[in-house]
């Protein structure tokens, strides 16, 4: 790397640190660095600075998009992707965002990192049998944590959709990646989509908040809903009767049917 690339290096990394690190500023005071933060680094990030990053891309050491076989995105997608990607504050490489639809998603490696970066947090995510279908799966992720001096454990049943390419690691893996990001949301708040490109295949249900204009509660019916329709046998369905609303009714019994 020549000094100027070295320099321009150190520059990118200060915008990003300052975004990283305002994490007590609000409202216009927030919007404000993170714009002016995004149009430093479009500025910085020139053709012939991009012209190594967009070697990364299709790779597992860089980055991997849904457009590999055609080639990947061209530029201009590049850098919006990895600007978003690096603001959140995942690393620009080892496979940590993909690009899906021309949008950034940060995969299990990113989630991974994330978490690992949270001071004071300590937590481990025990993968039980995934009970595997034709075109669907679940698996119960047993998440324990620590931080702040407090210490949980919570069981969270995910329900998976795949392909008939998807072995038992394979949806572990996809398991795991939505168990980060769900211990992500509890321990800071911060709702980010998980995703990678192996989704385009097979999509993960997701479990996650990452729709600004549902709640909490909306969300949660969506999982049992579909938790529902993924249970393999009467004993899975039966566990979530406790949890299911007046609405899902209907569909329980309905299913209940199917299974007896």
């Amino acid at each position: 790397m020549s000094n100027k690339q070295l320099e321009v290096a150190k520059l990118l990394n200060s915008s990003v640190l300052q975004v990283l690190t305002s994490e007590e500023l609000l409202g216009f005071e927030k919007a404000y660095m993170i714009a002016s933060a995004v149009q430093e680094l479009k500025t910085l990030l020139t053709p012939e600075y991009m012209k190594p990053i967009m070697a990364l891309q299709g790779n597992k050491l860089g980055f991997k998009t849904d457009k590999d076989k055609d080639g990947g995105y061209p530029e201009e997608v590049v850098k919006n992707c990895l600007i978003e990607a690096v603001l959140l504050g995942v690393q620009p490489f080892g496979n940590q965002f993909n690009i899906i639809a021309g949008n950034s998603y940060i995969t299990k490696e990113g989630f991974g990192y994330l978490l690992s970066n949270l001071n004071g947090l300590s937590y481990k995510i025990i993968p039980q049998l995934p009970r595997v279908g034709e075109k669907s799966a679940a698996v119960v992720m047993k998440i324990q944590w620590t931080y702040g001096g407090q210490s949980n454990e919570q069981d969270i049943d995910f329900p998976i959709k795949v392909n008939s390419f998807m072995g038992t690691d394979g949806v572990i893996g996809k398991a795991t990646r939505k168990a980060r990001a769900w211990l992500f949301y509890t321990v800071t708040g911060s709702e980010i989509s998980d995703g990678d490109v192996r989704d385009i295949d097979a999509k993960v249900v997701s479990t996650t908040i990452n729709n600004d204009k549902k709640t909490p509660q909306e969300i949660e019916a969506e999982r049992i809903a579909l938790l529902i329709e993924n249970a393999a046998n009467v004993t899975d369905l039966e566990k979530l009767k406790p949890y299911i609303q007046p609405s899902q009714y209907e569909i329980y019994e309905a299913k209940l049917k199917s299974l007896s």
